[in-house]
């Protein structure tokens, strides 16, 4: 088949014909670019959508630790883990948390797990001695739910 000169290749300064082949092959590749783009673009969003939520859930979380002094946690465990086990803390009317500051992460540990640790300070009301705790946090997203659970124990305050 006769090379026919639709385009041109520039190598070396030299012009090449392109034959109706390679043409239509040139084509279809270039018109796979923007498809390609698109899942792409798409993976991302879901991918920030995940961070998202996460930090969403940190923040009710911490939220929960600070002004609850931990009895809602319970909220932030798997729904099976939450009705099997409702854990309260016993002391929790008797603590008042005066700091919540998170000394690691969010560290991802692949699509669908997540690690934090948090330092907690607080009081025990009755006889005001300060304590604290190191709150390791592990994380994990329910695809179902589009909810991230806690899977690493509730921190007791004693």
């Amino acid at each position: 088949m006769k090379p026919v000169s639709i385009g041109s290749n520039v190598a070396m300064g030299r012009c090449a014909p392109v034959t109706i082949k390679e043409f239509v092959v040139i084509r279809h590749i270039l018109s796979l670019i923007p498809l390609l783009i698109f899942i792409t673009a798409c993976q991302t969003l879901g991918e920030h959508k995940r961070a998202d939520t996460l930090q969403d859930t940190l923040k009710r979380y911490e939220g929960s630790i600070r002004w609850s002094s931990g009895s809602q946690l319970h909220n932030f465990l798997t729904p099976d883990e939450s009705r099997e086990d409702p854990v309260i803390n016993p002391n929790s009317r008797n603590v008042k948390v005066t700091n919540y500051e998170v000394v690691q992460g969010p560290s991802m540990l692949g699509d669908d797990r997540a690690i934090q640790t948090a330092i907690i300070q607080y009081v025990l009301q009755d006889s005001q001695v300060v304590r604290e705790i190191t709150d390791q946090q592990d994380w994990h997203f329910d695809e179902e739910a589009e909810t991230w659970y806690l899977s690493s124990p509730i921190p007791v305050f004693k």
